[in-house]
């Protein structure tokens, strides 16, 4: 549960207006993420994001592992 200072604490950024816009803001966006994507919107996304970076990854080399437990 919580103390009676972090209950204040709540109430107080509760009445903040910046705080409120921005959960708004992240309420707002995580919907957007749970709409489908068509396929020219994720399309157009993997091409910024490889512009971002246009480097191919170096190679790593092969870690054999003999005994994995989980």
């Amino acid at each position: 549960m919580l103390t009676e200072e972090e209950k204040q604490e709540l109430k107080e950024l509760a009445g903040s207006a910046a705080i409120r816009d921005e959960f708004r803001l992240l309420r707002r966006n995580s919907m957007a993420l749970q709409q489908r994507v068509d396929v020219d919107k994720f399309i157009s996304f993997l091409t910024a994001m490889a512009r971002l970076n246009p480097n191919p990854p170096t190679p790593r080399a092969f870690v054999p592992y003999k005994q994995v437990k989980i």
